[in-house]
């Protein structure tokens, strides 16, 4: 009898997939809550620049629920040299990694002095933000610099 019970058994777990609900009853089947839709890291964190004959202006809009890391923020000159510039005051943050932190919500804006600029100079933003239940890698954006006379 329990050959027959394991061999019906054998047989048929291939087709319970077919049988709608039967995994679920088993508590095989898949969890019916959907699992959280997450922005994608552009969509959370819309990153503009604008630059002026003087500054680099780079604005940050966070999607609401979205936060991002002050200690993990940086802009780094590449062929190009900028003046003295601090990253605003965030509001503190508990993390459960990093500890006590600051973070940025809504929106962040940076003032960069341009002192000089070479042909194909440009500004390398590094940033890490998360939500509730995810954080992203660190990203890195190449924002592209002109020169006065547009060269």
């Amino acid at each position: 009898m329990f050959r027959i019970l394991c061999l019906l058994l054998a047989c048929g777990l291939p087709l319970a997939p077919a049988h709608a609900g039967l995994l679920e009853w088993l508590g095989l089947g898949r969890d019916k809550t959907p699992p959280p839709a997450f922005l994608r890291v552009e969509q959370a964190f819309a990153v503009s620049s604008r630059q002026t004959p003087d500054d680099l202006l780079i604005r940050v809009n966070i999607a609401p629920g979205y936060y991002l890391y002050r200690h993990s923020i940086s802009v780094t000159p590449v062929q190009a040299t900028f003046g003295d510039w601090l990253l605003p005051e965030g509001r503190p943050y508990e993390d459960e990694y990093f500890g006590q932190s600051q973070v940025y919500y809504q929106q962040l804006q940076l003032r960069i002095p341009l002192e000089q600029l070479q042909s194909g100079g440009r500004a390398e933003l590094r940033y890490q933000g998360c939500t509730a239940g995810l954080c992203y890698p660190p990203e890195r954006l190449e924002i592209p610099l002109t020169s006065a006379a547009g060269s």
